[in-house]
């Protein structure tokens, strides 16, 4: 029965707000990071801003990732992410996300586009097609879109943003999440970076994000963060990376009256 009550409660939650679409759970290596992830000035740890696409270097990649909500039985959710450069200064790329149980799932198909504006400035934007479906209750979609920018504000710091669904549209009388996401990192070497997001969804108070990632070996990576809300949130990990372009990363969140989410995700980046 507890796992029963845990998902009525958080559908409940959702219901109050008159919205559908909780919260999308993070890959692997971003939960490790507290959620923080809006102005990372790369793409190995999967796609966090749309600008991304638009950064130089290595832009063809997968992401593939799980996640086990509350270590509710019955209770998943997936994300596969791709994305491939059209030159030095785009990209397009596709990302899809599930979560549900056989009775009541969410799904989100995002088509994204970054582009470089200028030295250090970089510009993204998303279109989502959204579906909920409930068992006895049918289905129901909705499109909506988001707008993203991406700076390197100095020489180690990064500062990015995100406004989702603006214009708040609706699946059927609901709402999807409206989002506005702001946020930095500071990345000093290679070795070590520093990020704190803020997001802030039109109907809920303001959740504050911080994260690091350490990597004593280049194949390494060594993460924890946390974030803010109803109940703090902490969240720990780590990545491998393999040959080929391979990578393998793991992250745990703790909340403090729901338990434990585990996540895996397994990358590749082109060399």
């Amino acid at each position: 029965m507890r796992p029963l009550l845990l998902f009525c409660c958080l559908l409940m939650s959702v219901g109050v707000h008159s919205q559908v679409f909780m919260r999308p759970f993070d890959n692997a290596a971003m939960l490790a990071m507290g959620g923080a992830g809006i102005a990372l000035p790369g793409i190995s740890n999967g796609l966090t801003n749309d600008a991304q696409a638009g950064l130089p270097g290595k832009k063809n990649g997968v992401w593939a990732g799980s996640a086990n909500p509350y270590t509710i039985s019955g209770w998943h959710a997936s994300q596969l992410q791709a994305l491939l450069g059209l030159g030095k200064n785009s990209g397009v790329g596709l990302d899809w996300m599930h979560s549900g149980t056989t009775a009541y799932g969410e799904h989100r198909i995002r088509l994204l586009y970054g582009r470089r504006l200028g030295e250090k400035i970089f510009l993204g934007g998303s279109a989502d097609f959204l579906r909920v479906t409930a068992q006895e209750y049918g289905s129901a979609n909705a499109a909506t879109f988001s707008l993203s920018i991406l700076a390197q504000a100095l020489p180690k710091v990064w500062v990015g943003a995100k406004l989702q669904n603006p214009f708040q549209q609706k699946i059927g009388d609901d709402i999807p999440l409206s989002l506005f996401r702001v946020g930095a990192v500071w990345k000093p070497s290679e070795v070590f970076m520093l990020s704190f997001e803020t997001e802030k969804d039109v109907e809920r108070a303001a959740q504050i994000k911080s994260g690091f990632e350490y990597r004593p070996h280049r194949l390494l990576a060594i993460r924890a963060g946390m974030r803010t809300g109803a109940a703090a949130r902490i969240g720990f990990g780590a990545g491998l990376r393999l040959k080929n372009g391979l990578a393998l990363d793991v992250g745990t969140e703790w909340h403090s009256s729901l338990g434990i989410t585990p996540t895996a995700m397994v990358s590749w980046r082109k060399e």
